[in-house]
């Protein structure tokens, strides 16, 4: 194989009814190397379950990325001993802390990773920080800098276990394949906020432009000016023959935005089942 290949093991929409979808996100990676990697594994075993229909083994993988701490990205490694081959477990040291969701109107929710899932996991866990080369042209950014006023879109809605000190999203990660074309960067939530990462991306390769985004892009509460601000961003960076995967978090509104803006042939479904090859 000398290609790189992305395959859609779970996101809040799929591409037909034989795939099954959940509130969370889960993409495997074979790289031109022919390395398989896992970003994120969902909040149940329904990536296990697609892996399954797509015909994709998952007892061969380098290592698991885990974006950040919350359970619709890591709680599906509950599942981690049928997984097989014991993988080990990448991301930010932060992502094991307990962690509660503040909605007005409605109950503290438990919304960090469960404890099963940490149990299994974290003896295989291996911390990373800021920028890591994890394999060939492969790269985990987190701790990405948060510059003040930018638009980061879970500010104030999520705390840490003491239930007082709110969540800063210092353990978002995102995913960042340098390819001959361009960077394929692949994020979680952004919860770090879109144009802090790519910004970052950006820092790490000054003479690439971004060839594709994938994953989820948190904009669903973005603000008209806030997206102006991000088409006009994203203007400034990315390749002639650039692609958008927006699934999961990404939200309709602002899909719609980006279709208006760049076609729909540049606009696609990011749902589990998706097969994307570069």
């Amino acid at each position: 194989m000398n290609k790189l290949e992305l395959c859609v093991l779970c996101d809040d929409e799929a591409v037909s009814e034989k795939f099954a979808k959940e509130h969370g996100l889960s993409i495997l990676i074979e790289l031109p190397n022919g390395h398989r990697w896992l970003f994120d594994a969902g909040t149940t075993d329904v990536f296990m379950e697609n892996a399954r229909i797509l015909g994709e083994r998952l007892d061969n993988l380098e290592g698991v990325m885990v974006s950040h701490g919350h359970d619709d990205h890591g709680g599906g490694l509950t599942f981690y001993p049928r997984l097989g081959g014991e993988p080990p477990v990448y991301g930010h040291p932060l992502i094991w802390v307990k962690q509660y969701q503040v909605k007005k109107g409605d109950p503290l929710r438990i919304c960090g990773i469960p404890y099963l899932a940490r149990r299994y996991a974290s003896p295989h866990f291996k911390p990373l920080h800021n920028v890591t080369r994890l394999d060939d042209d492969m790269y985990f950014f987190t701790d990405v800098r948060q510059e003040p006023g930018s638009y980061c879109p879970t500010h104030g809605k999520f705390y840490n276990e003491d239930g007082v000190d709110p969540w800063e999203g210092t353990d978002d990660a995102t995913l960042a394949i340098d390819t001959p074309e361009g960077i394929v960067a692949i994020f979680g939530c952004s919860h770090a906020g879109y144009i802090n990462i790519l910004k970052a991306i950006g820092e790490k390769f000054p003479d690439k432009k971004i060839l594709s985004l994938v994953g989820g892009l948190h904009l669903e509460s973005a603000s008209a000016t806030v997206l102006e601000k991000i088409l006009a961003y994203t203007d400034r960076v990315k390749t002639d023959n650039f692609t958008i995967y927006g699934g999961h978090c990404t939200g309709k509104g602002p899909l719609e935005v980006f279709r208006a803006t760049y076609g729909e042939d540049v606009v696609r479904l990011c749902g589990s089942g998706t097969v994307i090859a570069y």
